[in-house]
């Protein structure tokens, strides 16, 4: 029906002519949606008479992936096969029910595969979390026999990761566990030594902020206990985990200005990105108020200089970048995106799980550059807090703000991220019941190490000169030893020595204006 061939389970047939058939997109669209992806929609749909399943459709996004679907099987096809496969060999899955494609003259036009739907499953990632210290190590030794089957078996998922295996309820030694999302993979034959490598580092890349080390050292010794053959090198696998990790941030700190889920190329006149969450309408309407606001005395306007113009709109600020010289002007006309480094600083700091103020949108239009920002105006300054608490007397919120201050700056060193002007006005506060928080804004000067790399102890020494001369002086000598102290502790090894690095940061100092009480902008 509808020019589909394909192959199903015969007590899902009628379901599929009735309801699925001719247009397995809209009911795609009309069910309720799970994973975002520019290349496929997967939904949880309900078939009468038949209950809910899982519904993928899969889309054909450019002429290159037409031309070779002439000769390759379509990814649900794959799907399907690789379900049925990894059933035979006794690895859980969710059920194949169906598969369908559609071609023109050869060329697919598109598929879908139909599975029946898990209920009460969660990534592997999540269900971690909340698994007592005893069953999670349980848990990490199932999953890794559990791969360790699939290969030998002659099943290589080449996308594993802790979001393509699911785990049902109940404690780490008994929960269910199904492997999903097989349309990438290769069955059927011995899988190699290199691809055995890649697939552990990809598993446990994703699960490197989840797992202990020795649950990683567990993860190895689990996998290869079966059988003596395919040793795993530690060294080797740490080798592979790090390059997975330096090819995630290059891909993902790119994003920001491709098509994707996230986000959009499509700014109405003019040319940048935006994030799709942010309405073509409310990005206009924004910008017509900044136009409004930005003149003196306006009560929107937040900061002029010659340098360019911030005005706030609700839960949004824009900055508009002006050129200081007649050469910045030309450069502007010639590189544009030279204004861009803020709006993509701030994109990498969010890939890498540093607190910024979200960026919304980035344009170069009419010859005027914008950026747009989610507004922290709400959050407190690091300045302004300091001199309210160590104006009054509670030492509990004092000694949790300046220890919580040098466990972030002290990680954010050896994360390799370098602020370039790293001010406590540039410093933002988030104080919860149990944890504090910090957003870094004006994110135009900030540069990222090559990873694993941290940042270099020049770099260090500017910052925490920086932030020193920007607190108030009624921060005494003693807390301020105190936060380097407790800053050593998760800094770069080069910065863990008090008595080296302390005349190397006053060197810095004796050359800035110190704030006595109100801070400097």
């Amino acid at each position: 029906m509808g020019g589909f061939r394909g192959e199903a389970v015969a007590s899902i047939l009628s379901a599929l002519h009735t309801q699925l058939l001719p247009d397995p997109m809209a009911v795609a669209q009309a069910g309720e949606p799970l994973r975002p992806s520019m290349s496929r929609l997967t939904s949880r749909v309900s078939l009468g008479g038949f209950g809910a399943v899982l519904l993928k459709v899969h889309r054909m996004r450019s002429g290159g992936e037409r031309a070779l679907s002439v000769v390759r099987k379509s990814r649900a096809h794959q799907e399907f096969r690789a379900a049925r496969f990894l059933n035979a060999a006794g690895v859980p899955v969710a059920e194949p029910l169906a598969y369908a494609e559609r071609r023109a003259r050869g060329v697919l036009v598109e598929s879908f595969f139909v599975a029946t739907f898990l209920e009460g499953v969660r990534p592997v990632h999540d269900v971690l979390l909340v698994q007592p210290a005893d069953k999670r190590r349980s848990l990490v030794g199932r999953l890794a026999e559990l791969i360790r089957t699939m290969h030998d078996a002659g099943f290589d998922h080449q996308d594993l990761h802790s979001g393509n295996i699911l785990v049902g309820p109940g404690p780490g030694d008994v929960c269910p566990i199904y492997v999903t999302d097989l349309h990438r993979s290769a069955l059927g034959g011995r899988v190699s030594d290199g691809a055995r490598l890649r697939a552990i580092a990809r598993w446990l890349h994703s699960l490197q902020h989840h797992i202990s080390g020795e649950e990683w050292i567990h993860t190895l010794d689990c996998y290869q206990s079966q059988a003596a053959a395919c040793p795993l090198p530690m060294a080797r696998v740490v080798a592979s985990v790090r390059a997975l990790e330096r090819r995630r941030r290059a891909s993902r700190g790119k994003r920001c200005f491709k098509e994707s889920t996230v986000y959009t190329l499509d700014v109405g006149a003019g040319h940048g990105a935006r994030r799709r969450d942010l309405p073509l309408t409310r990005l206009e309407s924004v910008l017509l108020a900044h136009d409004r606001e930005r003149h003196p005395g306006r009560a929107g306007l937040a900061k002029e200089n010659r340098k360019g113009v911030v005005t706030r709109h609700g839960d949004i600020i824009v900055k508009e970048r002006r050129a200081a010289s007649a050469l910045g002007r030309v450069r502007d006309r010639l590189l544009p995106t030279r204004h861009a480094a803020g709006y993509v600083n701030a994109h990498m700091l969010g890939v890498l799980g540093v607190g910024t103020a979200k960026p919304l949108a980035w344009l170069h239009r009419d010859g005027r550059v914008f950026s747009l920002y989610e507004d922290l105006s709400k959050l407190p300054r690091l300045d302004h807090l300091t001199r309210q608490l160590f104006a009054a007397t509670d030492r509990r919120r004092q000694v949790a703000l300046r220890d919580a201050c040098a466990d972030w700056l002290g990680s954010l060193h050896a994360g390799g991220v370098y602020h370039g002007d790293l001010k406590a006005v540039n410093v933002l506060v988030e104080e919860g019941p149990r944890v504090v928080g910090f957003r870094l804004i004006d994110t135009d000067h900030c540069h990222f190490a090559s990873y694993p790399q941290p940042v270099e102890r020049r770099r260090c020494v500017k910052n925490l000169a920086q932030l020193a001369a920007s607190i108030p002086v009624s921060v005494t000598r003693t807390e301020r030893l105190r936060f380097f102290r407790r800053y050593a502790r998760l800094a770069p090894s080069t910065m863990q020595d008090v008595r080296s690095v302390a005349p190397a940061v006053a060197a810095i100092m004796a050359d800035r204006i110190l704030v006595v009480d109100e801070p400097i902008e």
